[in-house]
């Protein structure tokens, strides 16, 4: 369930990218590295997912969980998910911008759907919402609200980044605030639509 979750998730966050509407807030910093460097999408996650384990690891100390370390592998294959999920999108690029908004909305869907199922698989959180968690933790604020500054971070540093290296910001358009507001609202509904089996 994981692995299927991961690969769901990677296609959305490459349709929502190939769309030309902007990526999601969680990939605007790792996009905008590969447009600065060359490095492939896949890589510079990978990069950038290293970076929160780091944060993760610093900030719970000896609290981590010595399993958290699955993580980085999980993040490995995650990468080349999006390496792969990118050809494929490649293949469907839009050429209008209703189209383009409609490869976003299905970006938005299938990185929904992966979500749920990587939370439902009860195995590893992924790197970037394990930031998150640590940060929640050590600060005792809500999840939620640590999440939404946490974006914000995210996309305001890949704006900054593209800004002063390559004179233009680089994949955060309306898309990228329809991810913002629509992934949420998607996961939730389709955990009230699929409830998950109470065991006896």
């Amino acid at each position: 369930m994981l692995l299927f979750g991961t690969a769901c998730a990677s296609f959305g966050i490459a349709l929502t990218t190939t769309s030309g509407l902007g990526t999601t807030p969680i990939s605007s910093v790792p996009w905008t590295l590969t447009a600065i460097t060359g490095l492939s999408f896949g890589t510079t996650t990978f990069l950038i997912n290293l970076l929160f384990y780091l944060i993760e690891a610093v900030l719970l100390g000896k609290a981590m969980p010595k399993w958290n370390i699955l993580q980085i592998p999980a993040v490995i294959v995650f990468g080349i998910f999006i390496d792969l999920g990118m050809a494929v999108a490649k293949l469907i690029e839009p050429t209008s911008w209703p189209a383009g908004l409609v490869m976003s909305l299905a970006g938005n869907l299938w990185l929904a759907v992966g979500i749920v199922l990587q939370v439902r698989s009860k195995t590893l959180v992924q790197l970037g919402e394990g930031a998150v968690l640590a940060i929640s933790v050590v600060t005792r604020k809500a999840f939620g609200s640590i999440k939404v500054f946490f974006d914000c971070f995210l996309v305001l540093s890949a704006t900054v980044l593209g800004f002063f290296v390559l004179n233009e910001v680089v994949g955060i358009r309306e898309g990228t605030l329809i991810s913002a507001v629509l992934v949420g609202s998607l996961v939730k509904g389709i955990s009230k639509l699929f409830p998950e089996k109470k065991k006896n």
